[in-house]
């Protein structure tokens, strides 16, 4: 009884009001006057305030009310456990960093905030990685999937071939095996590229991203359900990015222009222009305005932004040619490398944004908080398809003329709700809900070639999770515990036309239904040994629809994950994890019905993933000079996926089949050292197994390689042997000036690229390289900062890694852009 009143005097003592006189200051010092003017103790990592300033605050306010003002626009939190005000970073379900090893991630931290995201990757046990805003507008995108271009292990497939991003983790693409996100929603969206396979297509405007969070392998929280490759989550921008500190009201307005890039010609131009007299030539600019208010009980924000870029021009320095021994029946040719030459227009690259967001969040009580938001993206954009372009090359069976094709359509619908209940000072109370719809429509050439008609593809998403963590004392040590569930319906329809022959219906047609129930928990046994695991049950539901219905299939499984993490010594953490993972079949492989060609499995099992990872964490302060800071990590990653599923042809048309198995391993390094005037940042994934294995109908040898997926799409997805990149920068004039370079840098493709037993056609060649880029900031004032870049600096003729097309990617190119907050 003594305790409760206790507790209740100390609450009621946080809630009296007190004279605060605090001044715009650095907010380490600012929280050392809280606690010497409140008569609180105040609790802070100091490494989680370094660089962070203040607004200050001045009057009679509650402590309540004094730490969040002193807090606003930091990215970090506060609670009042009795008499000590505990400062922290800030929780989110919707934008947290999930464990590569399904365990819990306590005290995740907000992407908007100061150097802790940069360190979240350096802290977490397991395999996980940050894209923070100031990295992406350091070289902006061309295509989307150019943003993952400094993150180890993750590689964008087929990036130059329209609007969407595909990711690739770990060797993992394709039918839903990793979950791309934008703010926690998914677009259930697939594309059929003929002889190069499907893609999963994801739709975002740069413009308005605030920072990436990935994690690699099975994870069991919200957002994990049908995904064993990874878990991609962009977030898109909130109030806090756009108001200034200490205000509550904002606007920013951003601007760019490019150079290297044409308006796309008329449909069906052949003549090929080059980049010799184009520059900055108003044929690639960007510009959006949003507006916002953060209020202690609300807050809201809202954009509009506008982006084009017509036809990029390619690299004019670099080999355009390669030596051709692929095919073992014919002698070694000198061949072309893409029907695109270097320094010449390439066709179909062109983009048209348009796109509009706003999301607000009222909170009231003693906790609770209700969120609500809703985006539109709009894109007429120039579409590629692989196969064709393969057969422009001289010499080819089908002589197909480069040029320019129509435009495609993709447009996109988000609606998303969020309630939460979070009481002050509450240890088991940590609630959050969501419920969202997102809305796909593609109007596509590509598609009308294997479906016919328009080639409209047409697919909506509804989904939604609730989950609750919650911190508990036991004899053994605390115990955090997150339980949850989560659901997610896939409805895909193609409106193509129906043939005799060919491929009506290339793009799924059907439902499926997703649904998990998960419990995620840590045990902090000492203050260097801490436990992991979680349970994750799922289950799903499919069926087809049109030609390709069948009746519903389901299945279920639950799928465990264990951790063990020791911190010998303060900074430094060593971590092993075993984590399992289920993907259902995707409506592609059950519900895609090509008439002739490909006839839909929806009796395929679920591929299941068994992933061993080890690794160490290394986080130092004050290394060479005072208030340095270095990172590093390095991850061993194993893994293996029974019952892998790949297109097959057993008999006459194509089909998809289970296979044994399939094995990726490897080494990823993480490093980063900033001195506050010097950084230098850098990746680098190395793959040292690659396997595909199967038993022949009837046979008792496993056979492996890749020549085991000879005639699947898989085969277009294999990584390069090595990939990686380097950072480095300067902070000169007080942080006014920010200059710096990054060189990314690729090996050939894992496993050579000869014609594979059944294959039709190779993959894609391209040479390992090394692309270097320039960048650099200046801060006319705190709020108004001119950005400029120079991306391939060298005007490298080139292909990207994991091109599923010959296109080569874009040459030297000049950017400039101002943002100003007012």
């Amino acid at each position: 009884m003594g305790g409760t009143n206790l507790a209740s005097a100390q609450q009621a003592s946080a809630a009296q009001q007190r004279t605060f006189q605090i001044a715009a200051q650095p907010l380490a010092i600012a929280l050392t006057q809280l606690g010497q003017q409140s008569g609180m103790q105040v609790s802070v990592d100091a490494a989680a305030v370094r660089g962070l300033t203040s607004p200050g605050v001045s009057g009679s306010l509650t402590i309540s009310d004094a730490a969040a003002r002193l807090l606003a626009g930091s990215g970090l939190s506060y609670r009042i456990e009795g008499r000590t005000v505990v400062i922290s970073d800030r929780v989110s379900n919707a934008h947290a960093v999930p464990a590569a090893d399904g365990s819990l991630v306590l005290d995740v931290i907000d992407v908007t905030g100061g150097r802790g995201a940069a360190d979240a990757p350096f802290e977490t046990a397991g395999s996980v990685n940050h894209i923070s805003a100031e990295q992406i507008s350091r070289t902006p995108p061309t295509s989307v999937g150019d943003m993952f271009r400094s993150t180890p292990g993750v590689v964008a497939s087929g990036n130059r071939v329209g609007a969407s991003v595909d990711v690739n983790i770990r060797g993992l693409q394709g039918q839903n095996r990793v979950n791309v996100m934008v703010d926690g929603t998914r677009q259930t969206n697939n594309s059929y590229r003929g002889y190069r396979g499907s893609r999963n297509e994801t739709y975002v405007d740069p413009d308005f991203l605030g920072g990436i969070d990935i994690s690699k392998g099975p994870f069991a929280g919200a957002g994990g359900v049908g995904a064993m490759g990874g878990v991609v989550n962009m977030r898109t921008i909130e109030a806090r990015d756009i108001v200034k500190e200490g205000e509550n009201r904002g606007v920013r307005v951003k601007g760019s222009l490019g150079s290297n890039t044409i308006d796309p010609p008329a449909v069906g131009a052949r003549q090929m222009r080059r980049a010799d007299s184009e520059f900055f030539n108003g044929d690639a600019w960007s510009g959006s305005v949003a507006a916002a208010m953060l209020e202690d009980n609300y807050e809201f924000v809202v954009g509009v932004s506008r982006r084009r870029a017509g036809n990029y021009f390619s690299g004019s320095e670099g080999k355009s040619t390669y030596r051709d021994t692929r095919v073992p029946w014919l002698p070694p040719r000198e061949a072309l490398l893409s029907s695109y030459r270097p320094g010449q227009e390439v066709f179909n690259t062109s983009q048209d944004v348009t796109s509009f967001l706003s999301k607000g969040k009222a909170r009231w009580g003693d906790g609770h908080s209700l969120s609500l938001g809703y985006t539109y993206y709009q894109n007429h954009y120039g579409d590629i398809d692989e196969s064709s372009l393969a057969f422009s090359l001289p010499g080819s069976v089908i002589n197909l003329p480069l040029e320019q094709a129509e435009l495609a359509t993709t447009k996109t619908h988000t609606v998303k709700a969020g309630y939460a209940y979070q009481p002050e000072g509450s240890d088991t109370v940590d609630f959050q809900s969501n419920l969202w719809f997102t809305d796909v429509n593609t109007e596509s050439w590509v598609n009308s070639l294997s479906s016919g008609g328009k080639g409209l593809a047409h697919a909506r998403t509804v989904g939604g999770d609730v989950s609750n963590m919650s911190k508990l004392d036991t004899a053994i040590g605390e115990l955090s515990l997150k339980t949850g569930a989560e659901f997610v319906y896939e409805q895909a329809r193609e409106q193509g036309a129906t043939f005799n022959w060919g491929y009506a219906g290339a793009n799924p047609n059907g439902n499926r239904m997703l649904a998990s129930v998960f419990s995620q928990s840590k045990l902090d046994v000492t203050d260097w040994l801490a436990l992991s695991g979680s349970l994750r049950y799922d289950h799903y539901e499919s069926e087809g629809v049109g030609p390709s219905r069948f009746a519903k299939k389901s299945d279920g499984r639950l799928n465990p994950a264990l951790g063990v993490t020791i911190t010998p010594l303060t900074g430094l953490q060593l971590f092993g994890t075993y984590t399992e993972g289920w993907r259902p079949p995707s409506l592609r492989e059950t519900s895609a019905f090509q008439q002739d060609y490909l006839v839909p499995n929806p009796d395929l099992k679920p591929e299941l993933s068994k992933n061993f990872e080890f690794g160490i964490n290394l986080m130092r302060d004050d290394v060479l000079v005072s208030g340095d800071s270095l990172r590093f990590k390095v991850a061993r990653f194993d893994n293996s996926y029974e019952d892998y599923v790949v297109r097959a042809r057993p008999a006459g048309l194509y089909t998809w089949l289970n296979i044994d198995d399939a094995r990726f391993s490897g080494y990823e390094f993480s490093a980063a050292y900033d001195t506050g005037t010097v950084f230098v940042e850098g990746g680098l994934t190395v793959y040292d197994d690659m396997q595909f294995c199967n038993t022949p109908p009837g046979g008792s040898v496993q056979r492996c390689g890749i020549g085991q997926i000879g005639t699947d799409y898989g085969a277009m997805g294999i990584p390069p042997k090595y990939s990686g990149n380097v950072t480095a920068g300067m902070r000169l004039f007080e942080e006014k000036l920010t200059v710096g370079a990054r060189a990314y840098f690729f090996g050939q493709r894992y496993g050579g690229y000869g014609l594979v037993p059944g294959s039709v056609n190779p993959p894609v060649f391209y040479y390992s390289n090394v692309i270097v880029d320039l960048f650099g900031s200046y801060k006319f004032t705190k709020d108004m900062a001119l950005d400029f870049s120079v991306e391939n600096v060298g005007d490298r003729y080139y292909l990207d890694p994991m091109s599923t097309s010959i296109v080569p990617s874009p040459g030297r190119t000049f950017r400039a852009g101002l943002t100003a907050k007012f």
